[in-house]
C-alpha cells in the first residue's frame, strides 16, 4: 500500500532525495502546514481569506524551491481552517487535500467540523461544512480523516479517529468495517483516510505504532474481503480524478 505524506516546507529542504525517491515510487508528496512555525501567532483557521492566501502562497513557494514541483496535496496542522480556507486553496492551484475531521470541535486550535460531510467530496466554495454542488462547487477533493461518527474522545473534542496513535488495532477495526458498512447502504464507494505521524519510529518491529500499523492492514484486508471488495492505495489526486471521470459519465 502507498501513502500521502504531507510535508512542512522546512523538511521538504532537509529531506529532499528521500522525498524525490519517493515520489518516483508513486507516493503522493503534499504540504502539511502550521502557521506558527512561520511567526504566526495562532493557527490556520484564525485567519482571515488574504492573510491564509499569504502565508500560505508562501509556504508553497518555499516548499516549490526545495523540492521542483508545487504541491497540489494540502493539510492543515490541527485540521485547522475557516470558510475561506477552501477556496483559498484552490486559488493557489492546489486540487485536493485532507482538510477535515468531521465532528472535531476543537477550539483552541480553531478546528470546528462539526456537521461536516463524512466522505469524499468536493468543496463548497462558501461553506466549509457542505458538499460543494452546481455553481458552488469547487475544483477541489477534499477526503476527510475517517472517523467513528458515533464515538467522542479527548474530552469532547473529536471522534474516535483512524488515527493509528489513537487506539489499538482492535478498535480500528470496528470503525473501519462500521465506515465500510454504511458508505456501502447510502450507495457511495468505500474508501478510508488513515493517517499517522512520523514521530514514532516505524522501522521498529517492537513499537507499538508499528504493530497497529499492520494490524489495521489487516483489518482492512479482512473487512474488504467480507464486503466482497478489494483493497488497493490511492492517491488524493487519483480519487480525484475518478470522482470527476464518474460525474462526465
Amino acid at each position: 500500500l502507498g501513502a500521502t505524506l504531507f510535508v512542512v516546507p522546512e523538511a521538504a529542504g532537509y529531506h529532499r532525495q528521500c522525498f524525490h525517491e519517493l515520489h518516483r515510487t508513486g507516493v503522493e508528496i503534499g504540504l502539511h502546514y502550521h502557521p506558527q512555525d512561520h511567526g504566526h501567532p495562532d493557527f490556520l483557521g484564525a485567519f482571515t481569506a488574504d492573510e491564509q492566501r499569504e502565508m500560505l502562497a508562501e509556504a508553497t513557494a518555499t516548499w516549490a524551491g526545495a523540492l521542483g514541483w508545487a504541491p497540489r496535496v494540502f493539510r492543515p496542522g490541527n485540521f485547522s481552517a475557516n470558510d475561506a480556507t477552501f477556496p483559498v486553496l484552490t486559488s493557489l492551484g492546489y486540487l485536493a487535500g485532507s482538510v477535515s475531521c468531521p465532528l472535531r470541535n476543537f477550539g483552541e486550535v480553531r478546528a470546528h467540523w462539526a456537521g461536516a460531510p463524512l466522505d469524499a467530496h468536493f468543496a463548497h466554495r462558501a461553506n466549509r461544512l457542505m458538499p460543494g454542488d452546481g455553481t458552488h462547487a469547487l475544483d477541489f477533493l477534499e477526503a476527510p480523516l475517517t472517523v467513528d461518527w458515533e464515538s467522542i474522545m479527548w474530552g469532547g473534542r473529536t471522534p474516535l479517529e483512524l488515527r493509528l496513535e489513537m487506539v489499538d488495532a482492535r478498535a480500528h477495526g470496528f470503525t473501519i468495517r462500521k465506515v465500510i458498512q454504511r458508505q456501502m447502504d447510502e450507495g457511495r464507494q468505500p474508501h478510508l483516510v488513515p493517517m499517522t505521524h512520523n514521530v514514532f519510529d516505524y522501522s521498529d518491529c517492537s513499537e507499538f505504532r508499528r504493530q497497529v500499523l499492520e494490524g489495521v492492514i489487516a483489518e482492512m484486508q479482512q473487512a474488504a474481503g467480507e464486503q466482497g471488495l478489494t483493497l488497493r492505495s490511492t492517491t488524493l489526486l487519483e480519487l480525484r480524478a475518478s470522482r470527476l471521470a464518474a460525474v462526465s459519465r
